[in-house]
């Protein structure tokens, strides 16, 4: 797909920030796998994200382990070309935030009381937001996408917590034992309680 059908007719303001996005990612998932900075400058959008692509690059043929990780953290196929994935692929900064979460009331609504795997919701959940044939949708893991979808949760707990009554949304560990962590590094490890009479 190319900028210009990603981006409608907004001239290159589109495609620029688009840019300016894609570093970003790059740089932030750069700096949680190997701690320190990826170097990358220019005056155009363009121009300092292919810098910083071609120095990650360099640094990538010689380590292969390091290359997964980064990908792992970008959410990128290990076929698939880093600069395409970057500028293509789904993102959950193209919701709204009521949107995402409008969709996963809707999936506990569907779901019912209980327990669930939260990969599993997830998964449907985004199905449905990104149900574009052309824009693969984001992956449930450990990955730049979590701390948002964790945000976006946290917010649904608060919003359905009716203590001490009862609460319409919570996350729990996937074995039920112990709290869970403020900010829990991996969706695999938990599952969501319903209880459709508190939303």
């Amino acid at each position: 797909m190319r900028l210009d059908e990603i981006f409608g007719s907004d001239g290159g303001k589109g495609a620029s920030q688009a840019y300016w996005n894609a570093r970003t990612k790059l740089r932030a998932a750069w700096r949680e796998v190997f701690d320190e900075d990826l170097e990358g400058e220019g005056s155009r959008a363009m121009e300092a994200f292919e810098n910083a692509l071609e120095n990650a690059k360099r640094r990538l043929l010689k380590d292969k382990a390091g290359e997964k990780r980064l990908r792992q953290a970008l959410d990128i196929e290990p076929d698939e070309e880093i600069r395409s994935a970057l500028l293509e692929n789904a993102d959950l900064d193209d919701l709204s935030p009521k949107r995402v979460k409008a969709a996963m009331l809707d999936e506990c609504h569907r779901r019912g009381r209980g327990r669930h795997d939260l990969r599993a919701f997830l998964r449907v959940v985004l199905d449905g937001l990104y149900n574009v044939k052309t824009m693969r949708r984001p992956n449930v893991g450990a990955n730049r996408h979590w701390p948002r979808l964790r945000q976006y949760l946290r917010e649904l707990e608060y919003e359905t917590d009716w203590s001490p009554d009862g609460r319409g949304v919570r996350l729990a560990n996937i074995g039920g034992g112990g709290r869970v962590a403020r900010e829990p590094a991996d969706p695999s490890r938990l599952s969501i309680i319903i209880d459709p009479d508190f939303f």
